[in-house]
């Protein structure tokens, strides 16, 4: 997962695998401990060998910065390619801004379905990775490319990873996740939770913004969903929970 190499005065951070808000956690105390025991003039964030990354990579990053400036060191990113550089990209910035639709009523397809499955686990950060991958699973039947196929895990993971972080803050509580298959490659992925909601949607849309108390989470959640996704919907209110909607029609096969 995590690989440390010090060649005074350089410290290289080879990370490997899925980052998502479990693993970045373990990652951030490594190179952190490693960063305090070697003082390196530059941390190199080699993104090479990572096969999957959520916002929490990039919040990742942006905590690491911060700590080498105060060290008075720098910080290189390199290896990242595909959707994960679209991920770093979105990281900057305040500019890009996604059209939300806020919903009053539930969103409802009007075609019938060819095919659905439901999800249902508890809101450990453990099951991010288990609810992106059983998604991503189901949809294979659909045979879609490889960066459809990422787009939409990357997507499902920022869902999954507000309601577990920002849904329930101080408590254990459920994620239903219902994927659905219709005609014309539609795919729609419904992500909710009953837990505390969001009492402004608008505000909770802007880059940035976060109301995690782990200063290292990105604020691009929603962002990430609506540019990896063809359409994103979230309906909320205090108290009753956030359902979140997002929408991919598939490249046609050849």
């Amino acid at each position: 997962m995590l690989q440390l190499d010090f060649v005074a005065p350089n410290l290289t951070a080879t990370l490997e695998g899925e980052i998502d808000h479990h693993s970045s956690q373990y990652l951030r105390t490594r190179i952190d401990e490693a960063v305090e025991a070697t003082h390196p003039k530059r941390l190199t964030m080699d993104f090479s060998q990572v096969s999957f990354m959520d916002s929490s990579g990039i919040g990742l990053v942006m905590g690491r910065f911060k700590l080498m400036k105060q060290l008075g060191g720098s910080v290189e990113v390199t290896g990242a390619s595909g959707s994960i550089k679209r991920g770093m990209t979105l990281g900057g910035w305040t500019n890009w801004r996604p059209s939300i639709k806020r919903m009053a009523e539930k969103e409802e397809c009007k075609m019938k379905a060819e095919n659905e499955t439901t999800i249902c686990c508890l809101s450990r950060s453990t099951n991010e990775g288990y609810i992106r991958t059983a998604v991503a699973a189901f949809l294979c039947q659909l045979d879609p490319m490889v960066d459809e196929l990422a787009d939409i895990k990357t997507a499902v993971s920022e869902a999954a990873t507000n309601a577990i972080v920002h849904g329930y803050p101080d408590r254990l509580g459920k994620i239903w996740v219902k994927v659905q298959i219709y005609p014309g490659r539609l795919v729609c992925i419904r992500i909710k939770d009953k837990g505390v909601g969001i009492p402004d949607v608008e505000q909770a849309m802007e880059p940035l913004y976060t109301t995690a108390s782990d200063r290292e989470r990105a604020g691009l959640g929603f962002s990430v969903m609506a540019d990896f996704m063809d359409k994103l919907t979230v309906r909320s209110a205090p108290g009753t929970g956030t359902t979140v909607v997002l929408k991919k029609t598939l490249r046609a096969l050849e």
